[in-house]
């Protein structure tokens, strides 16, 4: 799509390298830093302390959740749907991670939904979280749910099951239906439901889209080179 966008807007065809995603690169970089966390201290070091309830520790199955999009959580009704969908149903069947976005957290609490998202059992909520840590619980998790592109791009490689809470993507490579990990269910809570019940039955299947193999820098700099005939 990239690629005929610039033929598109007139850029030749010897000045387009096809060189795949850094942001795979940056995955294969750190896994093994990732796998050193244990998923029990990534908790307990980024809980929110309001998160008093209890929770699982059997970490053979949970499920971890991002949100930080206006048309996720500017509007009560769909937060609180999203909220209720978390709490009343993935929370039964497993531990849900919710990694909170600032926006997401200021938005639960002008709400008046905070209260319930600290007090149900099994929904733990933690402050942002970094790189390393987030990689760790995709590596582990269950069930991705999240309007993150990146994390998105990220179960594709990992094969973690993920509903992407978007009616649209950057990212079509991705989907299911292209051979990724992937499903668009939009906030309608009906098709998240039935997509995440046909998620649970599914097992992990990492894909690979084409020069997804974390060497994409190694060409950028070989594209650039060659295209600088004053570097030779």
């Amino acid at each position: 799509m990239s690629s005929e966008n610039l033929r598109k807007e007139g850029v030749p065809e010897d000045k387009i390298s096809f060189v795949g995603n850094i942001m795979i690169d940056t995955l294969e970089n750190n896994r093994d830093k990732a796998n050193q966390l244990r998923i029990e201290d990534v908790i307990s070091e980024n809980i929110i302390k309001e998160t008093q309830t209890p929770y699982t520790k059997n970490w053979s199955q949970f499920a971890v959740c991002t949100l930080h999009r206006p048309s996720n959580v500017d509007q009560k009704e769909i937060l609180g749907a999203i909220l209720n969908f978390f709490s009343d149903e993935v929370a039964n069947d497993m531990p849900v991670i919710w990694a909170i976005h600032p926006r997401t957290q200021k938005m639960l609490q002008s709400f008046g939904l905070w209260e319930k998202a600290t007090s149900v059992q099994n929904l733990i909520l933690l402050n942002p979280i970094g790189y390393h840590e987030m990689l760790r619980l995709n590596m582990s998790a269950t069930i991705m749910l999240t309007d993150s592109g990146g994390l998105q791009e990220e179960c594709c490689v990992l094969g973690t099951p993920c509903l992407t809470l978007r009616w649209n993507t950057e990212r079509p490579v991705t989907l299911k239906e292209h051979g990724g990990a992937s499903v668009l269910v939009g906030n309608n809570i009906d098709r998240i439901r039935a997509e995440y019940r046909t998620a649970l039955a599914a097992k992990r299947h990492p894909q690979r889209p084409e020069l997804w193999d974390g060497k994409t820098a190694m060409r950028c700099v070989n594209a650039i080179v060659n295209n600088s005939p004053q570097i030779h």
